[in-house]
């Protein structure tokens, strides 16, 4: 029965279509990503572009510091304070920061207040280094202040708090610094995968329906097996394939990478991305955890829309259903007074698979002294809802009338 059900699958144009159209996006955008990229050359007073800009940013990264201690962030801002320019001018832009590129904006963040959407260029003319700059002290007091803050939709709890600091006291430090652009692309394209979840919903919205659809469910359910081998296999080949195709769009965007630029970056902190994550990971560990997430969900949906496609028994409608849980509530808006809508618009599919976001926002779900990181109750939630799917599909296809 699963060689049958592949074949269907494969047979059906519109899921080649797909299918097709699905890697050649993950294609072009790893080779947008590649060749788009572009790195100032100070020597040369010039920008560098494709492979080229990604090697350059690496020697430049490894030429600065190899870890970003206080004594390195006191003296990299008592020489930016020593031009006495405004860092949001030109000048100061062509004169500063440029030459600094990357570690002037992650140590210029680092200063800036959580929840600003910009960073604040200014804050390292506003350090006092009088006791030094206290950079990583400065981190956790940056964290605090923000958990303490008052908040229209609701405030952290005192266990949150306790959780949340905890954690970020337990990351690596000081923090090993060097070239990350091509792994902070990695994570990107991982990702743009969520786009293979629309090649899902199409190949997947009719295992079911097409039975109805053909008369031939009325049939399969009288036989000795219909019940139960025929369901199992329709799971069974649902997942295989879901899991198998997104694993290979992975592939088309990371394997061109590691030919052409390697995978260098993979062993730094993800506070690289923003100091104030309090994981202690990885950044090549947050880049697998992702795709994992990926993968979870894909599945996910993949087994609601079979229960779809079989309760609605039409291919139209589980179709439209599967789009509309992927598409809807990307445009859902966060509520400035309802803490609870938040935390459940967190969890939607387009939100829970953004990697930065998941990491940097210290999303929390409390019960009690109990807290529950925004990460695991992603992997909780899409667990619990797999399983429920694959308890109902049973159910709902065997009641033909």
């Amino acid at each position: 029965m699963m060689r049958y059900e592949w074949k269907k699958i494969f047979e059906r144009r519109l899921n080649v279509i797909a299918m097709v159209l699905g890697y050649l996006l993950m294609g072009s955008v790893v080779y947008s990503y590649i060749s788009q990229e572009r790195f100032y050359d100070a020597a040369k007073d010039s920008y560098a572009e494709g492979p080229e800009a990604y090697r350059m940013e690496l020697e430049m990264a490894q030429g600065q510091t190899d870890v970003i201690t206080e004594e390195y962030v006191t003296e990299l801002i008592r020489d930016i304070q020593n031009f006495g320019m405004d860092l949001e001018s030109d000048e100061a832009y062509t004169e500063v920061i440029r030459p600094l590129d990357d570690m002037f904006y992650f140590v210029a963040k680092s200063y800036t207040d959580m929840g600003e959407p910009y960073t604040d260029r200014n804050a390292l003319n506003k350090v006092d280094l009088k006791n030094g700059a206290r950079f990583y002290e400065q981190r956790i007091e940056k964290i605090t202040h923000f958990l303490n803050m008052d908040f229209s939709y609701g405030n952290y709890s005192e266990a949150e708090k306790t959780y949340w600091i905890s954690m970020a006291k337990r990351t690596n430090i000081p923090f090993r610094w060097g070239g990350k652009a091509v792994m902070s692309n990695v994570g990107d394209l991982i990702f743009v995968g969520l786009y293979l979840w629309f090649v899902v919903v199409i190949c997947v919205s009719s295992v079911f329906s097409s039975e109805y659809e053909s008369g031939a469910a009325y049939l399969l359910l009288t036989t000795k097996y219909g019940k139960d081998r025929l369901v199992r296999s329709k799971i069974e080949v649902s997942v295989l394939f879901t899991i198998g195709y997104l694993t290979v769009g992975a592939l088309i965007a990371i394997v061109p990478t590691i030919l052409i630029l390697g995978l260098p970056g993979a062993d730094l902190p993800v506070q690289l991305w923003d100091s104030v994550i309090p994981y202690n990971i990885t950044i090549g560990q947050t880049c697998l955890g992702a795709f994992g997430l990926i993968l979870l969900i894909g599945v996910t949906i993949a087994l609601v829309l079979l229960c779809c496609s079989a309760g609605f028994r039409s291919s139209m409608t589980a179709l439209v259903i599967g789009v509309a849980v992927i598409i809807a509530p990307m445009f859902f808006p966060m509520s400035k007074e309802s803490g609870l809508w938040n935390h459940i618009n967190y969890l939607f599919p387009g939100r829970a698979c953004n990697l930065k976001e998941v990491m940097s926002s210290y999303v929390s779900y409390a019960f009690g002294n109990v807290v529950i990181s925004y990460a695991e109750m992603i992997v909780i939630v899409y667990m619990v809802v797999s399983v429920a799917a694959l308890m109902l599909i049973r159910r709902v296809f065997v009641r033909v009338k």
